[in-house]
């Protein structure tokens, strides 16, 4: 065997073994890419969850971002009388409707939904969100049923994503007892620092650090 052959032999070994590493850390970054997407979504509806959906405040903050909260009514019955699993369906279902938001859609647990709209409208937005939830969901079982949604909106506070959703959650609870569907956040009739009987958990979850404005 000459020389030169042993040369070509050696210089191909070495090109496939770089090829090797090279495709190994590219697998290795997709792989990283792929897990860090995750940690933003939630696994049930494909929605952003609140990881996600704080991501999201970090770059449509400074767009005069509308943030929307919004609680399914009727979805207990739902899920009590045909199971968890029909539950599950309506939610991502409802979710699918949720897509459709000029903004970030997020889940942020249970039946609890929010999203941050960039309409110029946005009330308008909300109650064409409400009227598309409100349509009915077939299960796989052939069954339909329907759920509602009581909407509250708050425009971007400069105190953070978690004051902005304060203030939807508490204009959310106007709806919620009246069957209007969808309020903005008015600070003379939503005052959820003394009025608000439950406990603040979409703000309590988010972690100090998303507390602050930018």
């Amino acid at each position: 065997m000459t020389d030169h052959l042993l040369s070509g032999l050696f210089l191909a070994a070495g090109l496939a073994l770089f090829c090797w590493d090279q495709y190994r850390l590219y697998v290795a970054r997709y792989e990283l890419a792929a897990l860090q997407r995750a940690t933003l979504r939630d696994p049930l509806t494909g929605l952003a969850n609140r990881a996600g959906l704080a991501a999201g405040w970090e770059q449509l903050a400074a767009l005069r971002t509308w943030v929307v909260v919004v609680d399914l009514d009727g979805f207990k019955p739902v899920n009590d009388t045909h199971g968890h699993a029909a539950g599950d369906h309506v939610l991502t279902a409802v979710a699918h409707r949720l897509r459709t938001v000029h903004g970030v859609a997020a889940r942020l647990g249970g039946d609890e939904f929010a999203a941050l709209l960039l309409n110029t409208d946005p009330a308008a937005a909300a109650r064409q969100l409400a009227a598309a939830i409100a349509a009915p969901v077939r299960l796989p079982s052939g069954i339909a049923v329907s759920v509602t949604a009581s909407i509250g909106l708050a425009p971007a506070s400069p105190a953070g994503l978690a004051a902005a959703l304060a203030d939807a959650d508490a204009a959310m609870y106007r709806p919620k007892t009246t069957r209007s569907g969808v309020a903005a956040f008015d600070p003379l009739r939503d005052d959820h620092t003394t009025g608000d009987p439950r406990p603040a958990l979409r703000v309590r979850d988010l972690t100090p650090s998303l507390r602050v404005g930018r």
